[in-house]
């Protein structure tokens, strides 16, 4: 399941987990779960020159 802030599916080759840059990776927002990472705290990026 993609989350708006995810670039890529879990797993994807050439992607690695990152800090949510919206809750700072607390998964929480003012006590609802975060819009873009889903609550889960991080989100998918690609990584390297790809």
């Amino acid at each position: 399941m993609l989350n708006p802030g995810d670039e890529a599916p879990r797993g994807t080759p050439g992607t690695g987990d990152d800090i949510c840059p919206e809750c700072h990776g607390k998964g929480r927002i003012g006590g609802a779960p975060c819009p873009k990472c889903g609550g889960s705290g991080t989100i998918t990026r690609a990584i390297g020159g790809a």
